[in-house]
């Protein structure tokens, strides 16, 4: 049941993380030892639910993606790090190129990791 519901847990991780620090920081805490439960399932989907719900919140979201870059740090084009960090810079509450673009980087040196994310959905 723990290995599982670990799974589900990096599905949702950056999802979680783009839209509240606070959230990540109580999940992880959730997460933390080995001792799981039926409880600590429910409790991990009703906040995994709530998260859904909550509005956009633009730090968070910079501070996801940036966690997300550091997979392509390393590969990516100079190119490509500086058009991130531009798309980073731009984002608002109605644009958001971050994201697709770094979906796209995913894809393009295919981080698995990444693309069963549920943050590209």
């Amino acid at each position: 049941m723990m290995r599982e519901i670990q799974k589900e847990w990096a599905r949702w991780k950056y999802f979680v993380m783009a839209k509240s620090q606070k959230e990540y920081l109580y999940l992880r805490q959730l997460f933390s030892g080995n001792q799981w439960s039926a409880k600590k399932t429910e409790l991990f989907y009703q906040h995994v639910d709530a998260v859904k719900k909550l509005p956009i919140d633009l730090k968070a979201q910079r501070n996801a993606y940036e966690h997300v870059w550091g997979y392509f740090k390393n590969v990516a084009t100079p190119d490509e790090r500086q058009q991130f960090f531009i798309f980073l810079t731009q984002m608002d509450e109605e644009t958001n190129e971050a994201l697709p673009y770094l979906k796209r980087l995913a894809e393009k040196y295919q981080v698995d990791y990444l693309l069963a994310s549920h943050l590209f959905e």
